[in-house]
């Protein structure tokens, strides 16, 4: 007797940076990134914990490597998904940053005919929160009884609605990286250095510099700032924003950027996370990421 599977399963990769907890409550496959921590692989901890140690044993190379999953990877978490759901709906990182959409999409032509029917994939055209935030607006859709196309239309309507600011601790990270050109590395450190910070988020479907924030001394009041100012209108047409707040283990300022945002009427927290590795390694310690649907 064939046991009657349930209607959709959901998969994303780890840059949406979902908690544990929610993942689990809503049975959502995760796809991870590869990692490799080169000479911080022995230090203890998460990434962070590495490169800050790392800083204080004089390791000169604290970078790590990141790749995208494989086709693989996204192979079998849709096998798996299909012997569970009738139909799979994957959320991926911007394909403007990597490569997880088109590694989903080629891992769904591996698949038979019948079932690669059954798959759907979405460029989430984001990262983090905001990725996070567009997942858990599939989800909500999905228990609404809505069926899998109606819900990537309105996914697809929701993206510009989904927002993002973002500010590193540290420019350092990004410069030894290789994420800016070299002249926008020379204006960031001189920028820096009196104070001055650049605030990034998305368009169409890349990283860019929205903003920049002069005397800044906390990044959680330079963002609230900001923050407060895109929502006015949002809030006071009484549209309640959803909220995910993620940081590369920069608790302190988390805790003063939610009691700051809770202080605003029709605004809602959604989660709070670390910032995924395969990103905070890039952006360093101390990063700090708002992201928002309004």
């Amino acid at each position: 007797m064939d046991i009657e599977k349930e209607k959709i399963g959901f998969v994303t990769d780890e840059v949406c940076d979902i908690p544990e907890e929610i993942i689990n409550e809503n049975d959502i496959s995760v796809v991870r990134y590869k990692l490799d921590f080169q000479e911080l692989s022995e230090i203890p901890g998460n990434i962070y914990q590495k490169i800050r140690e790392g800083e204080k044993r004089g390791i000169k190379n604290l970078l790590i490597k990141t790749s995208q999953p494989s086709i693989n990877d996204f192979l079998s978490v849709f096998k798996e998904k299909l012997e569970k759901f009738e139909e799979v709906l994957c959320i991926t990182f911007s394909s403007k940053i990597s490569g997880a959409y088109n590694s989903a999409i080629q891992a769904k032509k591996f698949l038979e005919k019948e079932l690669q029917d059954r798959v759907h994939i979405f460029d989430s055209l984001r990262g983090t929160g905001c990725e996070g935030l567009i997942v858990l607006k599939a989800i909500s859709l999905a228990k609404e009884k809505m069926p899998i196309p109606n819900i990537i239309s309105n996914l697809t309507k929701e993206i510009p609605n989904v927002k993002m600011l973002a500010m590193y601790k540290n420019s350092r990270w990004l410069e030894a990286s290789g994420r800016f050109p070299t002249i926008g590395n020379m204006i960031i450190n001189q920028a820096e250095k009196i104070d001055i910070k650049p605030i990034f988020g998305f368009k169409n479907g890349k990283l860019n510099i929205v903003t920049i924030k002069r005397n800044v001394k906390e990044l959680s009041i330079a963002l609230f700032e900001e923050f407060e100012k895109t929502t006015r209108n949002a809030r006071k047409a009484e549209n309640k924003i959803k909220i995910a707040i993620t940081h590369a283990d920069n608790i302190e300022e988390v805790e003063k950027l939610k009691t700051m945002i809770l202080s605003l009427k029709n605004t809602e927290i959604s989660f709070v996370n670390l910032l995924c590795f395969p990103v905070g390694g890039h952006v360093g310690p101390g990063t700090l990421v708002i992201s928002w649907k309004q």
